[in-house]
């Protein structure tokens, strides 16, 4: 896939040369809070570089970088495709520098486009923020999602957000 800009953001598949820049995202606390790790994941280079070639290794896993002109790295995009449902998971995360600048707006937007135009198959998307994510929540509004009952070949979750691809709009 090639790189993608909208308004100065770019949106390009993920590098082993910002791979750096993941490790920096992933070890703050103020941006893996809303996943579960208040104190970040704790990642070193070798474990970022395992990460990566797990992620290359299966083609139905998508990742991406989110840059901005005037910021630099801004944060990660990704996908992933459950064929047998026929739907996509997806999932950003912004360093606080970025967040509330529009930047995210764009950039799950730009994935979303991605994931309908690139994948056929693929009939949703869905996201799961924790309740008390209210900016995560306000993003997924933003981009056409809504709250749904969660399905059940799921199992537990904190909650169910999803965008058909019959709600969905390239414009």
């Amino acid at each position: 896939m090639d790189e993608k800009n909208t308004s100065g953001v770019k949106i390009s598949p993920t590098q082993t040369s910002d791979l750096a820049d993941l490790i920096r995202l992933w070890n703050d606390g103020r941006v893996m809070r809303w996943v579960g790790f208040p104190d970040g994941l704790g990642y070193d280079n070798k474990g970022v570089v395992e990460w990566f070639s797990a992620v290359k290794s299966k083609p139905d896993c998508h990742h991406f970088v989110i840059r901005d002109v005037e910021q630099g790295f801004c944060g990660e995009l990704y996908y992933e495709i459950d064929s047998s449902h026929h739907m996509a998971s997806l999932d950003i995360k912004l360093v606080p520098e970025a967040q509330e600048k529009g930047i995210a707006t764009q950039a799950f937007d730009h994935l979303i486009d991605i994931v309908f135009q690139s994948e056929p198959d693929v009939e949703s998307v869905w996201v799961e923020p924790w309740p008390d994510n209210k900016a995560a929540q306000r993003l997924y509004r933003r981009c056409g999602m809504s709250q749904r009952p969660r399905p059940v070949h799921l199992g537990e979750g904190p909650s169910y957000w999803e965008l058909l691809r019959s709600e969905w709009s390239t414009g």
